[in-house]
This record gives structure tokens, C-alpha cells and sequence, in this order.
């Protein structure tokens, strides 16, 4: 009987330091890294829209194009806004038109530019900061507020993301602008930037404008 209550005891005791991190390990506690959890699929569903098939330049996210009706050519610009409400999303989009018509122009002006230098042979080095200078004064010079409406497109999404969704509408209108009246800007803010040119850049200041004018 002594020997049980002896040989219970041992195992009582075992056990013990078995739960105060006896029994031989010293590390602590071992910490499993959690697995890195997939960022959720986020779908889309058109719900309902306002053309089938969407039109070309709705579906492209290019924020400017160049194109030509009745032989005369413009710049097509796109501006687009999101809300639960379809009237909603048409107003904020009619009132983010001036600020996102003005950063495309930008863009344009950039990619324009950037052709005019690349045709020059490496004739436009050291022109890089006053090139900026003249996109700056494009965007703010070619006037957006007279731009044409050429087109308006909504739709009504469903957005899936995990358990959760959402549905709201999209609406993007299409405005255009007189392709000549955006080069007509290029042209005089290139033309005031050569005026600012160090001695040195001069000729190449020149050499561009005359590129410009060339320009088609």
C-alpha cells in the first residue's frame, strides 16, 4: 500500500514539472508563423447598363485619345465618377470634369512633347525643365470649360469581395476638343518658354518650336 501511494506520488510529482516546463524543455513555448492569408477575388457583375455593348471608349482606361469626325481631328477626353445613386454619380462626374480634363491634358501635352524631342535626334537634352514648365502652362491654358460632350455611358455594378458586396453606378462622359486649339496652346507655351532659355539652349529651343509647328 506505502509502495502505490509512493509510486503515485512520483507521478503527481512528474507531472508537475512537466506543466512548469520541466521534463527537459528549456525553449518556452514554440510559436507557429501564421500562414499569410490571399488578399480576397474582388468580382464584378454589370447589373444593368445604358448601351450593349459598352462603347469602345467607356471600356478603355485611357484617359485621352486623338480621333477625327467629318474630317476635322479632336482630342477626346473621359472623365467618370461612382455612387449608389445614378443621378449622384452624374452630377460628381459633370463636376470632377474641369480637374480630370486637366490632368489628361497633361498627359497629353507630356506624350506630345515627348514625340517632338524623340524626332529631334537628341537635340532635346537639356530642354527636360522647361519642357515641364510648358505641360505645366498646356494644362492650365487649353480651356476645358468649352469642351464638347460626345457621348455619356452608365452602368450598375454588383462588386463581390469575400462575403461582402457592394453595388453602385458608374458614369462616364466622353467630351472632345478641337485638336488645332490644344496644339494652338502647345505651340505659344513652347513659344514663351524659348524666350526663357539659357543662351546655350536657344537654337534647340528653336529647333523644337519649328517641330511643333511641323507637327501634324
Amino acid at each position: 500500500m506505502k509502495k502505490s501511494i509512493l509510486v503515485l506520488g512520483m507521478f503527481v510529482l512528474v507531472g508537475m514539472m512537466m506543466s512548469c516546463g520541466g521534463g527537459g524543455n528549456t525553449g518556452g513555448t514554440t510559436v507557429v508563423p501564421d500562414t499569410p492569408k490571399k488578399a480576397d477575388k474582388i468580382e464584378f457583375y454589370v447589373i444593368q447598363q445604358s448601351k450593349t455593348p459598352a462603347p469602345e471608349w467607356a471600356s478603355s482606361d485611357e484617359a485621352w485619345s486623338e480621333g477625327a469626325e467629318g474630317g476635322k481631328k479632336f482630342v477626346y477626353l473621359r472623365v467618370e465618377a461612382e455612387d449608389p445613386q445614378k443621378e449622384t454619380a452624374k452630377l460628381l462626374a459633370q463636376g470632377q470634369k474641369i480637374a480630370q480634363m486637366a490632368d489628361a491634358i497633361k498627359q497629353l501635352a507630356t506624350h506630345e512633347f515627348a514625340k517632338v524631342t524623340e524626332g529631334m535626334a537628341g537635340e532635346g537634352a537639356g530642354l527636360e525643365t522647361y519642357v515641364y514648365d510648358a505641360v505645366a502652362a498646356v494644362s492650365k491654358n487649353v480651356d476645358t470649360s468649352g469642351a464638347l460632350e460626345a457621348g455619356t455611358y452608365w452602368e450598375y455594378i454588383q462588386e463581390i469581395k469575400g462575403a461582402q458586396d457592394k453595388t453602385y453606378y458608374r458614369y462616364i462622359i466622353r467630351f472632345k476638343i478641337d485638336y488645332d486649339k490644344f496644339m494652338a496652346a502647345m505651340k505659344n507655351a513652347w513659344g514663351q518658354q524659348v524666350k526663357a532659355l539659357n543662351p546655350e539652349l536657344k537654337e534647340k529651343g528653336q529647333n523644337m518650336l519649328n517641330a511643333i509647328n511641323n507637327a501634324q
